[in-house]
């Protein structure tokens, strides 16, 4: 018995032992997700009397400078950058320029400063300091959506101007000079200016390309305010506000400034006195960004796309377009036009044969925009020929071929070249066991596009049958038998939508849009003038946005603005709540437009 005691006790030190002879890494713990925090700056923040050109600014860790150029910049401007440098746990920074006398500066660090280890950003982080004894305390907020969507612009330059040029009118300041004071929009298009004196600004949102906080970059975009805006003061809540005011007001009198320190109160806070009020009222500016419409007609790009089909695709829809061959005879028909929805893009469909360069001038509502030229020959990737490729074929591609909303439209075929000859009486509709002739036409002037009349049953599959060569293209294609089928859906598959729309607090035309949830696709759209009943029918299920655009000068689409004509872009507007749509439910929406 003793003996099996001391083996099982030897062999339970062995275990032990082996276990110590083989340690395991300790746990890292967990992730730091604290951002650096300031222990302290020299001068202090919110220095008065500032006199010095260093600044240092020391931090509980080691951190890093991403972007200085792009993150870190002074209000209000200074002829010279800021020369910012870290120094272990500090950064430093060197005033290379003359301070105005009598001025508050704010130095912005936007997402600058993190820590080495995990690249935790300090946010929200100003050093501010002023030449002269009080620091200005007026705030202004706002928020930068885009003017389309409504999306919110993260990293957006808000910018101030105030009238102190002898030369330019302050309406032309943000094109030619720095703002005088700049913030930088966060991740919800929300931006915020401390430390403002009192004045009347110039509001300019700017989507900066070139890093020099100016307007001067066409395709820079730009937000502004039509009127001039006025800071405010947000007063910190105190148990007995007059009391402190009085005995604030008697300290300042009796005291003398001194050369650096914390503020003791600033003039505006005295000259706002009047203007202070709840924090609910505090007005927060609306910025609409934009690009500005350049004006000027341009050929964006142009390819040869296949055998007898050119792609042109134009900055803005085309008018008169006129295309003038200049290496052969365009006397005689050499091509189709065909046009996009939104006609800036055109497809040329050349029937001229033998033709392997297009060089040819273009113009557009008389004027010359381009001198195209393009290789029309495919390019031979290699010499040897497959005998086991089929010949080109015409084909067809079936626009209900995931199910046909017959309610709404009718089924379509698109052929892959236009049509120069056809025989509709060959081509027939299956409709259960009957075989008819098929109601089938173009819809379109170059004869590419196909729709089929039908009186159609709910929930019912039916096949149109197109013999071979019953088509045939402009470059001499034709196709095999074709077998297309279409099945139909019923009526309590879909939804309908009721939109009881006011207008009374804003008259005018609107294009009312049902947007699929990405905003990918238009499900339905209508133009109206008064306030009423929109109803939208047979909508398949799924989620949807409701979008209105206040259509200015009525041309039936969404215009952008101009800072150069002082024009806002158009006005959109967003039911507030997401529409889902129901099969076999009826959806109705209250929307007052305001």
């Amino acid at each position: 018995m003793n003996k099996i005691l001391f083996y099982c006790l030897s062999f339970i030190s062995a275990f032990f032992l082996a276990q110590c002879a083989n340690p395991v890494s300790p746990d890292g713990g967990p992730k730091d997700v604290k951002q650096p925090t300031v222990l302290a700056c020299q001068p202090p923040n919110k220095s008065i009397n500032f006199v010095t050109k260093n600044i240092q600014i020391d931090f509980d860790e080691f951190i890093a400078l991403k972007n200085p150029l792009t993150e870190i910049f002074i209000s209000p401007p200074l002829k010279q950058r800021l020369d910012p440098k870290i120094r272990g746990k500090s950064i430093l920074i060197k005033i290379n320029d003359t301070l105005s006398p009598g001025t508050t500066y704010s130095i912005t660090f936007g997402n600058a400063i993190s820590d080495i280890t995990e690249n935790n950003i300090i946010r929200d982080f100003n050093y501010v300091f002023s030449t002269g004894n009080y620091i200005d305390s007026l705030t202004l907020r706002g928020n930068v959506v885009n003017a389309f969507d409504k999306t919110p612009q993260k990293d957006v330059f808000a910018e101030l101007y105030i009238n102190n040029n002898d030369t330019l009118p302050l309406d032309s300041l943000p094109l030619k000079v720095p703002p005088y004071y700049v913030t930088k929009t966060d991740e919800n298009g929300n931006f915020v200016f401390k430390n403002l004196k009192k004045d009347h600004f110039l509001l300019f949102a700017l989507s900066d390309q070139n890093g020099d906080l100016i307007f001067n970059q066409p395709s820079e975009k730009i937000a502004y305010s039509d009127t001039l805006v006025n800071p405010y003061y947000i007063s910190t809540p105190t148990p007995d506000t007059l009391h402190k005011d009085s005995v604030t007001k008697t300290a300042l009198q009796k005291t003398k400034p001194v050369k650096s320190g914390p503020a003791l109160i600033s003039d505006s806070l005295r000259a706002m006195d009047s203007v202070r009020m709840a924090a609910l009222n505090f007005p927060a500016y609306p910025l609409n960004l934009f690009e500005e419409v350049d004006s000027i007609q341009r050929l964006i790009n142009s390819r040869f796309v296949r055998d007898g089909l050119v792609m042109l695709n134009f900055r803005y829809p085309v008018h008169q377009l006129k295309i003038v061959p200049l290496n052969f005879d365009s006397t005689t028909p050499w091509k189709y036009d065909e046009f996009s929805a939104k006609k800036d893009t055109v497809m040329l469909w050349i029937t001229r044969s033998k033709t392997d360069t297009l060089l040819a001038r273009m113009t557009t509502d008389e004027k010359l925009i381009d001198t195209l030229r393009l290789n029309l020959v495919k390019k031979q990737i290699s010499k040897k020929v497959d005998k086991n490729t089929p010949p080109p074929r015409l084909e067809f591609q079936n626009s209900a071929a995931a199910g046909l909303n017959q309610f709404r439209n009718k089924p379509g075929l698109t052929a892959s070249y236009p049509i120069a000859r056809w025989d509709f009486s060959r081509v027939l509709m299956i409709d259960d066991k009957d075989t008819i002739p098929a109601d089938i036409k173009f819809t379109d002037s170059i004869k590419r596009h196909l729709v089929v009349d039908h009186k159609w049953q709910e929930e019912k599959t039916y096949t149109l049958l197109i013999p071979d060569s019953v088509f045939f293209s402009i470059n001499g294609l034709s196709h095999d038998t074709i077998k297309q089928t279409f099945r139909t859906k019923a009526e309590k598959d879909f939804g309908n939508l009721v939109i009881i729309l006011n207008m009374d607090h804003r008259p005018g035309q609107y294009i009312i849009q049902l947007l699929n949830e990405k905003e990918t696709d238009i499900i339905d759209q209508c133009i109206v003038d008064k306030s009423g009943k929109i109803k939208m029918n047979y909508i398949a299920p799924g989620k949807f946005k409701l979008k209105a655009i206040l259509d200015r000068n009525k041309n039936g689409k969404w215009d952008s603005g101009s800072y150069h004509a002082r024009l806002q872009p158009e006005m959109v507007f967003y039911l507030p709540k997401e529409i889902e749509i129901r099969s076999n439910w009826d959806v109705e929406e209250n929307w007052v437009l305001e």
